[in-house]
């Protein structure tokens, strides 16, 4: 069943259940139907196949994903933390003359497209119906990327009706869960999981972002039972929020990193948990492997699971020492592949893509996936190649610098340490925000006279001390 009649067929059956609660408010079943509908009624007037989206608000998205989905529209997810530069690029490179948002009057001058508001009208039913190729552009998503310029990845609505079909059992989605997504809502984890949420008949409540007061609103006023987000919120939010809010959280979902050990234990302090699952995927491949979680297991940082039902994988170049090789995925949950205007096509064996993870693969069904050599670091779900910041760095005649990942009172923060003259605090605001999303600024550039060497003699940053004799001067950018 596609996304608009399995949701035109909930608001037949439960036209008053929440559908989508937010921080802005909430939209029943009929609600969310009536104004997707009606937002198709103008989506279809337009010539463009592709219609951009601009929101951090869940019901915003809500509307726009099913209002595009009627009308047989391709929804271009654009990323409300970009900068203007890249925001304008984007744009233009994906052909979006015509984008949606909360705000039009805030928005129309920042864009070079035609704003449309999201209409707060809701039609009646009975609900209309339009007949679209299962093999169409449903959406394009937008990743990190290797470098600030994002991928661009066109999903068919076959591909992403057949992941949440083979996905929901797995992932606890049904029609009972009351799912909380704490995370950015344009991001690919955020909104599969709203999308699987409404196509499944549950209830979704989600921040659009983290933002640990709005967090703790929703769970006021709404009991969830089910959490899906990646381990850095998850462990904030058993720091953050009281006991209480969570007591009835019986299903957690992780993904975008695997969960650690003692993560997992805390998890199961929940006194209503049932399950702790992880999933290893990508926006390229949607779901691939999944993960039962249990308190006392021992992961090692890596992922180990079973793949889900419909997927196979094959290795490439295998290592016959280690059993190592780069995986290629045949499912039908694969995007069709990248936006040719953006990065070149995506590597292919026959009806396999791949994205060079690499794997060991053990039996038929279990795959072990093997951290990737470029560094790649993810912070609260995003994804940071420490490449993006060495290229704003050089720009500035910064060409010694090591970027990581620290815990510093609990807190994870993005840090760069520069061998280099001291810059002005400004000037290092401005060339990061000018080229790189808020989330991948340094929260720190500390400053070094000399690098400092471990007792073998290798270059070794981690855990300097403030009063370290190599340090300089350290900045704080946000």
């Amino acid at each position: 069943m596609d996304f608009w009649h399995a949701l035109a067929g909930w608001a037949d059956r439960w036209p008053d259940k929440p559908a989508v609660i937010s921080p802005r408010g909430e939209l029943t079943y009929a609600q969310l139907a009536g104004r997707a509908q009606h937002l198709a009624g103008t989506l279809h007037q337009l010539a463009q196949q592709r219609v951009g989206i601009l929101t951090s608000d869940p019901i915003t998205m809500a509307v726009a994903f099913h209002g595009a989905a009627l009308a047989g529209k391709t929804l271009v997810v654009l990323d409300p933390a970009w900068p203007a530069a890249l925001l304008h690029s984007m744009i233009r490179t994906l052909n979006c003359s015509h984008v949606m948002a909360n705000d039009v009057l805030e928005l129309a001058p920042r864009i070079p497209a035609t704003t449309l508001r999201i209409p707060d009208t809701s039609d009646a039913g009975p609900w209309v119906a339009h007949e679209h190729p299962d093999g169409r552009e449903l959406l394009i998503i937008c990743t990190s990327g290797t470098t600030s310029r994002p991928k661009a990845i066109i999903r068919s609505a076959a591909s992403w009706q057949d992941s949440v079909a083979g996905g929901a059992c797995v992932l606890e989605a049904t029609e009972e869960a009351i799912t909380l997504s704490p995370g950015p809502i344009s991001h690919g984890l955020g909104l599969y999981s709203l999308v699987e949420s409404i196509h499944t008949g549950g209830t979704f409540a989600g921040t659009g972002r983290w933002n640990v007061q709005d967090t703790r609103s929703l769970l006021g006023r709404v009991r969830c039972n089910r959490i899906v987000s990646v381990p850095t919120i998850l462990d904030r939010l058993l720091a953050q929020v009281e006991a209480e809010l969570l007591s009835t959280i019986r299903w957690v979902v992780s993904g975008g990193e695997s969960l650690s050990a003692p993560l997992v234990a805390r998890l199961y302090g929940l006194p209503a948990l049932d399950s702790c699952v992880e999933y290893f995927g990508s926006s390229e491949h949607s779901l691939i492997a999944y993960s039962y979680r249990e308190p006392e297991e021992q992961n090692g940082g890596r992922f180990s699971g079973r793949l889900f039902p419909g997927v196979s994988i094959h290795l490439h170049d295998l290592d016959p020492d280690t059993g190592i090789g780069t995986v290629y995925v045949d499912s039908p949950f694969n995007a069709a592949g990248y936006d040719p205007q953006t990065v070149p096509p995506i590597a292919r064996c026959n009806n396999s893509t791949s994205i060079l993870d690499m794997a060991i693969q053990s039996t038929d069904q279990r795959i072990t996936f093997i951290r990737r050599d470029d560094g790649m670091l993810n912070l609260h779900g995003n994804n940071i190649h420490p490449s993006e910041l060495l290229d704003v760095l050089s720009k500035l005649n910064v060409h010694q610098a090591k970027i990581r990942l620290e815990s510093i009172e609990g807190e994870l923060r993005l840090v760069a340490y520069v061998r280099s003259p001291v810059l002005e605090r400004e000037i290092l605001q401005n060339a990061f925000a000018k080229q790189l999303p808020i989330f991948k600024m340094p929260h720190e550039v500390i400053f070094l006279e000399d690098w400092p060497q471990a007792f073998s003699g290798k270059t070794s940053v981690a855990h300097l001390a403030d009063d370290a004799p190599e340090i300089v001067k350290r900045i704080r950018l946000r």
